[in-house]
């Protein structure tokens, strides 16, 4: 066995780090921690690459002397507490004396600090945890720190580090749930030199939830007043039933201004929302908690993110009751507000002149008619006056039910016969009318130019020459297709068709969905579609940070995006079958399968497929024609890869003729 023996100051330093220090963030958090602690009213975060090469940390707190201001980076070196019985009731964010020493074993730290009335600062410069220089410095009043070069002497923590974008999310997530915990103080996040967060202080929290939030989720958001129960005290802002998101991401929790992940919390929101919420989505907001300090304890985590509450049933019923009388105090009904449509993307509307005077172009040689009304009228001798056609521009169009896909881009010929609602309806032929002399019908002339004989002969001799190979060409687009006919369709969700074997059941959203998962997984000729207007979508620090570092497999998928300001990105071209409508849905779910980092690369990808694929995909329950229907019929029964979605439901059911028969008792059983 080996011989047991004392670790020196710097290798405990190092271990400490380890539990402390894990990225950029870790980093963030403590420093803001701690200048909250010293009274400030504004704070600055300002980070390069990520955090990983600069790192500053800017308040205008009570800031240290120059006596304290080294024994501040010493290990559980600390004015928080004194006592064993102060641990009972800690009610500041930072009470252990580690972060310091632990941040400074494994970086290189610059301290800028002065007292309130102070003539003079201090400056200290650490390097690996020992200091290299304490000098008098002109600075403002506070505490700043300058991180730089973080693990430059523990390259084996790098390679855990993540790409600067998504380090750098991190980080402002903590500026974010510390601006969410203090909205009293100011908060500034300035990330590569871009003002990217700002909280504008003065103690509203509904100022503070709107800088976090945004302005889409913030306005599903329903304040949640304060609610006292057995000393308990809840109060925020949740979302409403309606608005739900695919995961927990916006779920804020604060319990006595320290931001923390409570499963007991999180379980008492979502019971608040019980069979007002669709299965499968979760609520999002901001809900601060308030108890006695010696309710809690908070010297659980490394982190300080997991408390322990004396008292767990209590703790969840102020919660529950909070969150549902807030709920039952909304009307929580869905605001429809109508956008307005942009000239250059709508029909052109005809003025009530251009309208009296249009006249379509198969009634121009019939006699003019005296008005009607849209009711037919009859007159003398039986004859019947029927109302003009009715023009395009008086009744909207069907909308597209979403089949286009299925309609190869080649088989021009055979998309008219598939496409009814697109062919060119023929000329509407009025059978009483009366008949117009031969002197006014309209004379068919003659051209104007003349093809020589010569050439005429020429072109005869050559035109079988030029029509073989276009039928040759033709053959392949009558593809053999199984002998299945389709008879309707069961609650617009299930296409009902028939063969010789029997009946067969077909889930069009299903189908349709793994057809354009094959397509987009096959990486072949993905059609895009250039948008008229780019659409903004706005997300979260985390997921802005997801986004940008997965930019690679989202172009994959035939999206073209950038940066669009404050964790906000604009969609310029998407795919050609995914509806506009449809774009931010599918951009932020995206962003959270990106966030799940422990799912592998290629798996990350197939995810990212099932999310577009699904949200293209026709809707159950929408209406389509007989033709679209057979059209996906013969493509699902042809193609042997269209068996399941990609979630694993089936996409056909098959019902023999002898499984009938017995039903109806036409076979012994």
């Amino acid at each position: 066995m080996a011989v047991i023996h004392e670790l020196d100051s710097h290798m405990a330093d190092l271990i400490a780090a380890g539990e402390v220090v894990e990225r950029p963030s870790s980093v963030c958090k403590e420093l803001v921690e701690n200048a909250i602690d010293a009274g400030a009213t504004q704070i600055t975060v300002e980070l390069e690459h990520g955090g990983i090469s600069y790192l500053r940390i800017c308040d205008n707190g009570c800031g240290m002397s120059p006596e304290d201001a080294p024994v501040a980076f010493r290990r559980h070196a600390t004015s928080k507490i004194r006592t064993r019985e102060d641990l009972a009731a800690i009610g500041t964010l930072g009470f252990r004396g580690e972060a310091l020493a632990a941040i400074c074993a494994v970086s290189r730290v610059d301290l800028f600090t002065k007292q309130i009335g102070c003539v003079e600062g201090t400056h200290l410069s650490l390097e690996g945890g020992k200091i290299t220089a304490n000098e008098p410095a002109g600075c403002p009043e506070g505490t700043t720190f300058v991180i730089r070069d973080l693990f430059y002497n523990t390259p084996a923590r790098m390679k855990f580090l993540k790409k600067d974008f998504t380090e750098a999310g991190y980080v402002l997530s903590v500026v974010e749930h510390a601006a969410e915990s203090h909205p009293e103080i100011m908060f500034r996040c300035i990330r590569d030199g871009k003002d990217v967060f700002h909280s504008p202080g003065g103690g509203s929290l509904k100022n503070a939830v709107f800088s976090v939030f945004g302005k889409e989720l913030s306005k599903n958001l329903i304040e949640m007043p304060e609610h006292e129960l057995n000393g308990v005290k809840v109060w925020g802002y949740i979302s409403k039933p309606h608005a739900p998101r695919a995961n927990r991401t916006y779920q804020h929790f604060f319990v006595n201004g320290r931001f923390v992940k409570s499963k007991l919390i999180q379980a008492a929101m979502e019971e608040a929302y019980r069979n007002s919420m669709i299965t499968g989505k979760y609520p999002y907001g901001c809900v601060c908690v308030q108890l006695p300090l010696s309710q809690v304890d908070v010297n659980v985590h490394p982190a300080k993110t997991e408390v322990k509450f004396a008292q767990e049933k209590q703790v969840f019923s102020a919660v529950y009751a909070a969150c549902k009388n807030a709920l039952a105090g909304d009307d929580n009904v869905p605001e429809i507000q109508a956008k307005p449509v942009r000239p250059a993307a709508a029909v052109p509307q005809e003025k009530a002149e251009q309208t009296v005077l249009s006249v379509p172009k198969t009634e121009v040689h019939e006699p003019a008619a005296p008005a009607v009304s849209a009711a037919p009228k009859a007159v003398s001798g039986g004859t019947m006056h029927h109302p003009p056609a009715y023009r395009a521009t008086e009744r909207p169009a069907p909308r597209s039910s979403g089949f286009l896909p299925f309609v190869d881009v080649d088989d021009r010929d055979e998309q008219a016969l598939r496409m009814p609602h697109e062919t060119k309806k023929p000329a509407k032929i009025d059978l009483f009318a009366p008949e117009m002399p031969k002197a006014q019908q309209p004379v068919q002339t003659e051209p104007v130019f003349a093809v020589p004989e010569a050439e005429a002969e020429k072109a005869v001799q050559s035109m079988p020459e030029r029509t073989e190979p276009k039928q040759e060409e033709a053959e392949p687009l009558v593809p053999d297709l199984p002998s299945a006919r389709v008879i309707g369709s069961c609650f617009e969700t299930y296409i009902l068709a028939e063969d010789a074997d029997g009946l067969i059941l077909i889930d069009k959203h299903a189908a349709h969905e793994r057809m354009l998962f094959n397509q987009l997984r096959e990486k072949a000729d993905i059609p895009t579609q250039m948008l008229l207007a780019p659409v903004v979508v706005d997300l979260s620090g985390e997921e802005y940070a997801a986004v940008l570092d997965g930019m690679e497999q989202i172009q994959m998928l035939g999206f073209v995006m950038e940066s669009f300001g404050q964790h906000s990105v604009a969609v310029r071209e998407a795919p050609a079958y995914l509806d506009a409508g449809d774009i931010p849905v599918t951009v932020s779910e995206m962003a959270q399968k990106l966030m799940d980092r422990r799912t592998p690369v290629p798996d990350r990808l197939d995810d990212l497929i099932h999310t577009v694929s699904c949200k293209a995909a026709i809707k159950a329950g929408s209406k389509t024609s007989i033709q679209e229907m057979q059209s996906l019929c013969d493509r699902v029964l042809s193609d042997p890869a269209v068996t399941c979605c990609p979630h694993g439901r089936p996409v056909t059911v098959r019902l023999t003729k002898y499984e009938l028969d017995k039903m109806f008792k036409r076979v012994n059983q």
